[in-house]
């Protein structure tokens, strides 16, 4: 009896590799996402503690230090916007890996599913092939009888 053996083993291995390089890809551009909007917190934070400092203290600090508190909190604020742009992007970097690794995984089963279908073939000649194998043997006695 012959074993089964599917003729694009190796394109559905490739492809198998191919969907786990989308998915781990898909996994690191997801923690940089989560990097950078983490950063953006500590930004947010960092400025409501400047202003709040600003504000506690305006009555009783000179206007040089007010000026400083003012370029500090508006250097912040370019940062919290570039910061804004950079989660931009890397969300559309996000929602590319994600299509691919969909994409990937589509096509992975596409494969899994022919060779599903090759395998189902497979059996059913095996069972066509042993039920001749019986009406011969089945034949054979039935003549030798006689």
């Amino acid at each position: 009896m012959m074993n089964f053996n599917f003729k694009l083993e190796r394109v559905l291995n490739y492809k198998e590799t191919v969907e786990g390089y989308k998915k781990s890809k898909y996994g690191n551009v997801q923690k940089k996402l989560s990097d950078e909007e983490n950063k953006l917190y500590t930004f947010n934070q960092y400025k409501s503690n400047l202003q709040n400092e600003k504000n506690s203290s305006a009555t009783k600090t000179k206007v040089g230090n007010l000026a400083m508190y003012s370029n500090y909190i508006n250097d912040i604020t370019k940062k919290i916007t570039k910061q804004e742009e950079t989660i931009t992007r890397t969300k559309e970097e996000l929602e590319e890996a994600k299509k691919e690794m969909i994409e990937a995984v589509q096509e992975k089963k596409t494969f899994e599913k022919l060779k599903e279908n090759e395998y189902e073939k497979y059996l059913y000649q095996v069972k066509k092939d042993e039920e001749k194998q019986t009406d011969t043997i089945v034949s054979y006695k039935s003549s030798a009888q006689k």
